[in-house]
């Protein structure tokens, strides 16, 4: 095991290998307890290391990360995912499917699994001293040595910019940071991968492209919701694959520009038909 595998607790252990998951639903579907149904029954795979979700405003895309991520249980069908690490010998080694509808089971997932919402950072960060001191404070739970967080939150905050804005505040900084924060606050316990609900919302095209650039450049898996259509069929950000969301369905999974042209074709009936009725 790695340097950082020796210094964990005995129910949280800290590994600096390399990771990815494998997401898995059978029939997984989400209601809300309000009846309001967020995700309509799929079944899907997904091991892919970057992976869009699309959709009009409503259409489910936030339910189904939801679902995935572990932070709504499937109200129907299972979901659950499957860590894999990758070992500097070539080797892998694939842990017990973690299902995501037990509790011990969804306790551990928070571990494999960086969630990020939008720029939503935790309330603690706004009470820490500065946003380096905030961040570290995630890996006390490890009893990581002092150096070794120091290290790990330095690079993350090299890799997203956030260096000169270490000792600041998390109140003062503006809306592209705190959606690199944000990103950063996921990463710093080291997930096998993040998901990511609209990553760069609200952003100018100058910011979406500085926060997708830190985002893709980090050789993370990334399942991610966006309305962005350039980003996604954006070569640089090499989007494996895309779900297309409607009416709380998975209406189309396959590849960035064939969905984007599926998405436009969408709309464009949903315009249609809305004139017809009009």
């Amino acid at each position: 095991m790695a340097l950082f595998g020796l210094f964990g607790r005995k129910d949280r252990t800290w590994d600096s290998r390399a990771k990815s998951l494998t997401f898995v639903l059978d029939e997984a579907g989400l209601t809300y307890e309000d009846g309001h149904v967020g995700l309509k029954p799929a079944t899907l795979t997904i091991d892919e290391k970057r992976v869009a979700v699309i959709g009009l405003n409503g259409a489910g895309k936030s339910s189904l990360l939801k679902v995935l991520d572990g932070s709504e249980k499937a109200t129907a069908g299972h979901a659950s995912v499957v860590e894999t690490l990758y070992n500097d010998d070539g080797t892998t080694e694939t842990a017990d499917a973690l299902d995501l509808a037990v509790k011990a089971d969804a306790k551990k997932a928070r571990d494999v699994i960086g969630i990020v919402r939008r720029e939503e950072i935790p309330q603690s960060y706004y009470m820490a001293e500065n946003i380096s001191e905030a961040v570290a404070a995630q890996l006390r739970k490890y009893r990581l040595p002092e150096g070794v967080q120091h290290e790990t939150v330095g690079s993350l905050f090299a890799h997203f910019g956030l260096t000169p804005y270490a000792r600041s505040k998390a109140s003062s900084l503006d809306s592209e940071k705190r959606h690199l924060l944000a990103i950063v606050g996921a990463l710093v316990i080291n997930p096998a991968a993040i998901v990511a609900d609209e990553p760069t919302k609200g952003l100018d095209e100058n910011a979406t492209r500085t926060v997708a650039k830190a985002l893709f450049g980090y050789n993370k898996q990334v399942i991610f919701a966006t309305h962005d259509l350039d980003l996604i069929v954006n070569p640089t950000y090499r989007i494996d694959r895309v779900l297309v969301v409607d009416d709380q369905t998975i209406v189309f999974d396959g590849e960035a520009q064939p969905a984007v042209d599926f998405y436009n074709d969408l709309i464009r009936r949903r315009y249609e038909d809305m004139k017809s009725e009009a």
